[in-house]
């Protein structure tokens, strides 16, 4: 009865381990489309042989473990690369946005700077016409307001990024935080000497999603925990505690990243992010500042280069010195000299009276009828190379408008690419660790026959247990 008894068991081993390995590959089934998802395997493992009437005898089966497939390269591949795509794809909106602003078309800056010296050009024909010199006030109005315009919608677009940055804040803690009860779940799991496959699959994905966002850099120790950082060395994920990413307004109404830690702040080094964080961060904080300055020199130009003509002639009243925009503020050392004209700039003139079209010989007199010189000279400034002696306006704004082109199209060739390389990676890692139906329905029919067969063996063994039985009685 002994041996029987022991087939008996192997049989029943058999049984149970060929089930549990059907339910696996039905789990790898359920789980085809689920994003992250590692296939899973069992290790089977013989039970110790025994020594039986000096023969070796093994009692069966047994699942040792159930592990997942994993490619430690492929995983921190998709990692890196879904750092360099965060940061094209969160660059995508805000560059959109720029380009709108810098469109050259109806009424935008370009079109505005075409109808003032137009405007200019028709009072040449009549200088001392009232509906022509309400047109160019009306002209240089319009242009001014185009320039407040183009700069509320710069600051409008750093707010934008400013709310967008905040609102990825909240997403970044609970990443970090799961991070760190996953560090806990794995550890004492597999202390035991068990897998946690499903918790790893999960934290694998939410590594990702970090690395998107800020650019996390990770590192596994022995005992399962991953560590979370930022490439410059600030500390986000340890074991299982995670620190808390904080973000305020400053004095500037800028946006301010800081990282908390038991009451304690410690301001961010934006330099050091990577991801979503870092493409907003240097729209914001380099593009935008970039933008504004030569919109600033182009306003700043054409104040200077209209005033310096327009203070040489002679009102309608006599008067000389007469500015036609007011004049840009004094910036505070170390700024540039044109800085804030965009936003300053406004007509100087409250009648029409005051436009100085000619230019008198007699101090305290009009020009004479039909003077028109100071009026053909600032006409003449719309052609004339009056930004930084190398451009025409219209050439400089054309080239603020090309470079804000050329930044969206090479940022929407870089997110194609690093799209395409994601793609690509994620097919390999689905190909190497992700679920083959047909890999699991030819493992359902290979278990599905070993169960089979167990139950066959088992109810041989019962009918030759049963034989013995009835030959006692």
């Amino acid at each position: 009865m002994g041996g029987l008894l022991t087939a008996l068991n192997a049989g029943k081993t058999s049984l149970s381990t060929n089930q549990k390995v059907i339910e696996i590959a039905g789990n790898n089934i359920a789980n085809v489309n689920t994003p992250g998802y590692s296939r899973q395997k069992a290790i089977l493992t013989p039970y110790p042989s025994l020594n039986f009437n000096g023969f070796t005898v093994g009692q069966g089966v047994k699942v040792g473990n159930i592990v997942r497939e994993h490619d430690a390269f492929l995983t921190t591949q998709i990692q890196d690369k879904s750092v360099a795509y965060g940061e094209a794809d969160a660059k995508t909106f805000p560059l959109a946005e720029l380009e709108r602003v810098f469109g050259i078309s109806d009424g935008g800056i370009s079109t505005e700077i075409d109808n003032f010296f137009d405007s200019w050009q028709e009072l040449t024909v009549n200088p001392g016409g009232q509906t022509e010199r309400d047109i160019v006030i009306q002209r240089g109005e319009l242009l001014a307001d185009s320039f407040h315009t183009a700069t509320a919608e710069l600051d409008g677009v750093k707010r934008n990024i400013d709310e967008s940055l905040l609102s990825k804040v909240d997403g970044v803690n609970s990443s970090l935080q799961r991070v760190a009860d996953l560090n806990l779940r794995i550890s004492t799991i597999e202390s035991s000497g068990q897998s946690a496959n499903t918790f790893r699959d999960e934290r694998d994905l939410l590594l990702a999603d970090l690395s998107s966002s800020i650019g996390i850099q990770s590192l596994e120790d022995k005992d399962g925990h991953v560590s979370v950082q930022l490439p410059g060395g600030q500390p986000l994920v340890q074991k299982s505690t995670a620190l808390t990413l904080v973000g305020e307004v400053n004095s500037d109404d800028e946006l301010q990243l800081q990282v908390t830690s038991n009451g304690t702040s410690t301001p961010i080094d934006t330099t050091t992010l990577g991801g979503a964080f870092k493409g907003l961060l240097e729209v914001r904080d380099q593009l935008i500042p970039d933008l504004q300055g030569q919109l600033d020199k182009l306003a700043y130009s054409l104040a200077k280069g209209v005033n310096d003509l327009h203070t040489t002639g002679t009102d309608l009243n006599g008067n000389t010195d007469v500015l036609f925009f007011d004049a840009p503020p004094a910036p505070s050392p170390p700024a540039n000299i044109w800085d804030g004209a965009a936003n300053a700039l406004n007509v100087a003139l409250s009648a029409p009276g005051e436009l100085a079209a000619g230019q008198s010989t007699v101090p305290g007199q009009s020009a004479a009828p039909g003077d028109n010189t100071i009026a053909l000279q600032i006409a003449e400034l719309g052609s004339a190379k009056i930004v930084d002696g190398t451009d025409t306006l219209n050439g400089a704004y054309s080239r603020i408008s090309s470079q804000v082109g050329l930044e969206a199209g090479q940022n929407e060739l870089a997110t194609a690419a690093n799209e395409d390389t994601m793609v690509q990676l994620k097919n390999l890692r689905d190909g190497k660790v992700g679920v083959s139906l047909e890999e699991e329905m030819i493992n359902l029919i290979q278990f599905q026959k070993g169960f089979e067969a167990s139950a066959k063996f088992l109810a041989t063994v019962d009918e030759m247990m049963n034989t013995i039985l009835s030959i006692k009685r």
